[in-house]
């Protein structure tokens, strides 16, 4: 019998900052597939995002990972060619010199939804850079392993709009605001058992352990939510009596005592969501396969539903990966 993991990331984080135009549907999908073939849980993800090279130009790549707690240090990049053609050994030099100025020596993927030539698969597969295909994937080969027509949703779908936190600075308490693309930013930090040493979190990071992973909590924010299909506003406050969570401030700092400080203690913050909670089924609308170029090999295959939030797209993206014979991981993602 054919064995099957279910295998999701905690967090895969979809960052707009630093772009100069928003994600192209494709970038994402790609973003999402190969996610999974990092060594990482949680992940940043960048598109398009300007690195510095190693003369401090800006370069842009597709897609760019980097480690949640650091998402300033990039460690693998992608690049992603939607156009219906054969792409040749001069995309592959490119890259190699892009990853030489980036000081990614070890990293570097191609993709292509047409195909590669023979001289760019030599080139490649001598350098180690990984070219893939991103193809049209046909219904009755999904359905060896997914049988409906739709991906369900069991459990809440929540989206964080922005939030409000509240600091303790002497007796009083500031407000700094985060608009929805700086609510995952990684500017939360836990005290470790170093002393004056932090882990940085994210926003997202709280809300799931503070909120969904607190059934009280869970319970007082769902019942907020009507029981029908529509996604509504809802906003949940959350206190600490006693500061666990802390608040790095960007420069200029604030000045506590008479003395600047970067690193204030948080005793609230005010989530403001919008959240679905019943059970839903989504439409499939895109069916791709995601195949190794160099060894002709598939190693995904994805289906992506999806739907409108106050008018705007999103997408439910259920990936099956790592397949080797009968086994397979499952695994997915929800993005606008």
């Amino acid at each position: 019998m054919p064995e099957v993991t279910i295998e999701g990331k905690p967090r895969l984080y979809f960052s707009t900052n630093a772009s100069d135009k928003s994600w192209r549907f494709k970038e994402k999908i790609v973003a999402v597939i190969e996610s999974y073939f990092q060594n990482l849980d949680d992940l940043y993800v960048f598109s398009s995002k300007k690195i510095q090279n190693i003369v401090n130009d800006p370069e842009e790549i597709d897609v760019a990972f980097a480690n949640i707690s650091d998402p300033t240090s990039i460690f693998e990049f992608v690049q992603v060619r939607d156009r219906q053609n054969t792409e040749g050994r001069p995309w592959v030099e490119q890259l190699l010199g892009q990853r030489a100025s980036l000081g990614i020596e070890a990293g570097g993927i191609m993709v292509s939804t047409g195909k590669f030539s023979q001289n760019a698969i030599r080139l490649a597969s001598k350098k180690n850079i990984r070219l893939r295909l991103l193809l049209p994937e046909s219904e009755e080969n999904i359905k060896v392993w997914y049988e409906p027509n739709t991906i369900g949703v069991q459990s809440p779908i929540v989206e964080i709009d922005h939030c409000s936190v509240l600091a303790g600075v002497d007796n009083r308490i500031l407000e700094f605001k985060t608009d929805e693309r700086k609510s995952i930013e990684n500017n939360i930090l836990v005290p470790t058992t170093e002393k004056n040493k932090y882990r940085i979190i994210s926003l997202a990071r709280v809300f799931d352990v503070d909120v969904m992973g607190n059934n009280k909590r869970q319970k007082e924010f769902l019942a907020k939510i009507p029981i029908n299909t529509e996604f509504h506003k809802a906003t949940l406050v959350i206190q600490y009596k006693r500061p666990r969570l802390y608040l790095k401030v960007n420069p200029p700092y604030i000045t506590v005592s008479g003395e600047p400080k970067e690193i204030l203690p948080i005793v609230g913050i005010v989530f403001f969501v919008r959240a679905n909670h019943q059970a839903l089924n989504f439409p499939i609308a895109y069916r791709y396969k995601y195949v190794d170029a160099i060894n002709n090999t598939c190693i995904g295959q994805a289906i992506i539903a999806e739907d409108y939030l106050d008018d705007q797209e999103f997408y439910i993206c259920l990936l099956r990966h790592n397949i080797v014979g009968d086994n397979r991981n499952i695994g997915g993602a929800f993005f606008k």
